[in-house]
This record gives structure tokens, C-alpha cells and sequence, in this order.
């Protein structure tokens, strides 16, 4: 019979071992992360290249649907009839006219469209990069609200000076202009909500 005695001084069994074994990571529910899983964490970047270009691209083609935009909302929208006289004074044949609030509700509806085109397909496209998404839909959106309607009024021939400038005397079409200058943020609030119902829809719900 061996000598060595099983039982720690206190008499509780051992099982012949001095101390217990340890247990291996992931099979404790307190055991914790090992240093070498710590340092792998902290050497992925904050933001990444790929999130650069993420950005740079989609704002650009933000930008491009921004261009076709503008070309959709100077073919729809409404324009009032202005008079030039002789003396090169201006002024509108019906002055009751709904054109304008017309062609702010129109820029309305353009933009609302293409701001949920936008966030549709970047959801699709390129959702797992979150940080990206968000500057080129949100700053990408602002440009084109205000390129739309920049664009649009100068492809119509405003402003007012540049356009009494360059028309005859008589009855012409006017140049659009948006009023409602909040109507700039439709394009980026809409693409921005699209993509955040898309992140909740889509998020990991943890095991019960």
C-alpha cells in the first residue's frame, strides 16, 4: 500500500491530486479571455480602409443619383408663367399661382424617392459596414438635397436677374425654385431611416 496519504490535512478527498485542475476556457461560465484573445481585439482599427472607401464611393454615387434627380424635377415640376415688358420689368401673369408651392412638393417627393432608393440599396449592399453607410447616405444626401435644387434653378435659367437677362419681351416660363429650404434634409433623414429599420430587422437577437 502506498504512503501517500490521499487526504489533505482537513481529511476531505482529493483524488490524489494537491489542487483542483483548471478548468479550460469557454467551459466556465466565469472563466474570462486570455491575454493573447485581448491583444487580437485591439489590433483591428477603429475605422478600416474598406470604411474609407465605403464612404468616399457611396457618397459619389450618392452624388450621380443626385444629378438624375435634378433632371427629374426640372421635367415634372411646375413652372409659372412670368411677363417681361419692354423695360425689362418682371412679373407673373397669375400672381394666385400654385406653381411654386407645386415645385416645392414635387422636390419633395423627388427627393423623398431617392433618399429611400439610396438607403434600400445600401442596406443591401454594404450594411455590415455601418460607420461608411452612414457618412456617404447622410453627407452624401445633404449635397444632393442642395445640388438638386442649386441644379435645378440653374438649369431653368434663375436666378431671377440671369433669367430677365436672357429672355425677351413676353410671356415666358419660369424658373423653379424651392421655397421650402427644410425640404434639403428629406434625401439624407429618409435614406438614414431606411438603413436603421434594416439594422434592427436584421440584428442577431441572442439566444434565449
Amino acid at each position: 500500500m502506498s504512503d501517500v496519504d490521499p487526504r489533505d490535512p482537513s481529511g476531505a478527498w482529493s483524488g490524489g491530486y494537491q489542487a483542483p485542475r483548471p478548468a479550460p476556457y469557454g467551459v466556465s461560465p466565469y472563466a474570462t479571455p486570455s491575454e493573447h484573445e485581448h491583444e487580437h481585439e485591439h489590433e483591428r482599427p477603429f475605422v478600416e480602409m474598406a470604411d474609407v472607401w465605403t464612404a468616399l464611393l457611396g457618397t459619389i454615387s450618392v452624388l450621380i443619383v443626385g444629378v438624375v434627380a435634378t433632371f427629374i424635377w426640372v421635367w415634372v415640376a411646375p413652372r409659372a408663367i412670368a411677363v417681361k415688358d419692354a423695360k425689362g420689368g418682371v412679373s407673373l401673369v397669375t400672381p394666385e399661382t400654385k406653381a411654386f408651392a407645386g415645385a416645392d412638393s414635387t422636390y419633395f417627393l423627388v427627393t423623398l424617392g431617392a433618399g429611400l432608393l439610396c438607403g434600400a440599396v445600401a442596406a443591401l449592399v454594404a450594411r455590415h459596414r455601418g460607420l461608411a453607410v452612414t457618412v456617404a447616405l447622410g453627407g452624401g444626401g445633404l449635397l444632393s438635397g442642395l445640388m438638386v435644387a442649386w441644379l435645378g434653378r440653374w438649369l431653368t435659367g434663375g436666378p431671377l436677374l440671369h433669367w430677365a437677362n436672357h429672355v425677351s419681351p413676353g410671356n415666358h416660363d419660369l424658373f423653379i425654385q424651392l421655397q421650402a429650404r427644410p425640404f434639403i434634409m428629406t434625401w439624407p433623414i429618409a435614406a438614414l431611416v431606411v438603413t436603421f429599420f434594416v439594422a434592427l430587422a436584421t440584428t442577431n437577437r441572442a439566444p434565449s
